[in-house]
């Protein structure tokens, strides 16, 4: 599956989950997916975290070549410790304002922080959450706040809340949604997009697809490389139960501890 080309090296801790699962370790930290425009510095102690949780897989590993590759990839966090403890200059951060829509040459602020959960394999729906910064969205007028749906993306405006305009719009979404059954719904102080998958048996991975240019030669210095080849493989290979399986993992692996800020993820 095309998805599974597409996984990247900040991908790793949702496939860690799965292993986690597979060899029945217990795991700190399976926090819900966040889509965070301005992206941060892992934490130490997140780090810390990942440390201990590899070291307790690379002793449950039977597999000499899949322990290599994990011992590859726990010397790389330690290596990201090391370098993560040594001062940083904290640069500030403005949220850039989007380009003037054209309904009225009107300014719109980009909404930065949302969520978004994929409720998983053979499930119609994919849900963003957006919590943050909008407080008093559901007392404007019903016309200020639209949502607009293509095949493959989505546009959401709010207009004049407390003197500034909103929006948050992707045209690239991981798969096909059909724009006349998905919706959006304008609460107190935030709003939720329902996308409604085109085919219920896709798992999304991403909520934007990543660059359909052609894929760059593996690199041999990612230690995570090997593995995510061995998932592709799995699952390119694997018939519609093995499929099944992966992708029902890769999802739980992202939903099982949703006491995240808001998603889900």
């Amino acid at each position: 599956m095309q998805a599974f080309c597409r996984i990247q090296r900040n991908q790793s801790d949702k496939f860690a989950s799965w292993i986690f699962s597979k060899f029945e370790i217990p795991t700190k930290r399976l926090g819900r997916h966040f889509d965070i425009a301005t992206e941060s510095n892992m934490s130490t102690n997140y780090l810390m975290d990942d440390i201990e949780e590899l070291k307790a897989i690379v002793t449950a590993v039977k597999s000499e070549r899949l322990k290599n590759e994990l011992q590859q990839l726990l010397a790389t966090k330690e290596a990201d410790l090391a370098q993560q403890a040594q001062p940083r200059p904290v640069m500030p951060t403005a949220v850039a304002p989007v380009a003037p829509s054209n309904d009225n040459n009107e300014v719109y602020t980009e909404i930065s922080t949302f969520a978004w959960d994929d409720e998983g394999y053979g499930k119609p729906k994919v849900t963003v959450y957006i919590t943050s910064g909008i407080d008093g969205v559901g007392s404007l007028p019903t016309d200020h706040v639209t949502c607009d749906f293509s095949t493959r993306g989505f546009d959401l405006k709010i207009k004049d809340l407390h003197g500034k305009n909103y929006r948050l719009v992707r045209h690239n979404l991981d798969k096909d949604i059909m724009p006349k059954k998905s919706k959006f719904v304008a609460k107190k102080n935030r709003v939720t997009i329902t996308l409604v998958k085109a085919d219920d048996k896709n798992t999304w991975m991403n909520l934007t697809a990543k660059s359909s240019a052609p894929a760059a030669k593996p690199n041999s210095a990612d230690p995570t490389a090997g593995i995510m080849d061995m998932m592709k493989n799995m699952y390119d290979e694997g018939d519609d139960e093995m499929k099944r399986t992966i992708a029902k993992a890769w999802s739980e692996s992202r939903n099982k501890n949703p006491g995240g800020a808001d998603l889900g993820l």
